[in-house]
């Protein structure tokens, strides 16, 4: 990468700092995202399954002042709920959060992305995650 476009990509990042949901059940992967997303500089929150993370949306509805997330990335395997059912019920709702689904089968990445949600393939490199980022981050920006 030259010079000039990773100053540029430093920049973005330091501007857009953003209060991320990561729904994982492998702690090894919601500890590679949190060290990419946190070194970012974004506010990482994290649950291991369905029922914590329909806890924290729910929450997010029902107390005004809890702070709502301006991403989600979530796995489709997740313990409980699949991800893809998460981002549907989100969608069904009128919930326009930026949605990123890791997921390795094609159905349900191409399912995910007729809902508006962003895909990432297994396997992930920091690289994917942070084009999801940018990706999610213009979403709000409209």
């Amino acid at each position: 990468m030259n010079h000039a476009l990773a100053s540029e990509l430093r920049s973005f990042e330091q501007e857009t700092s953003l209060r991320i949901l990561v729904a994982d059940h492998d702690g090894e992967m919601r500890r590679l995202l949190r060290l990419v997303l946190r070194r970012d500089g974004h506010e990482v929150v994290e649950v291991c399954d369905a029922g914590e993370l329909l806890e924290l949306l729910a929450a997010t509805l029902i107390t005004p002042l809890e702070l709502g997330f301006d991403l989600i990335i979530c796995e489709q395997t997740l313990p409980g709920i699949h991800g893809l059912t998460i981002l549907a019920g989100m969608r069904a709702r009128n919930n326009d959060t930026p949605f990123i689904l890791i997921s390795d089968d094609g159905l349900v990445l191409e399912r995910a992305r007729r809902l508006d949600g962003i895909v990432l393939n297994h396997p992930l490199n920091v690289g994917a995650i942070r084009g999801a980022i940018r990706r999610s981050a213009d979403t709000l920006r409209g």
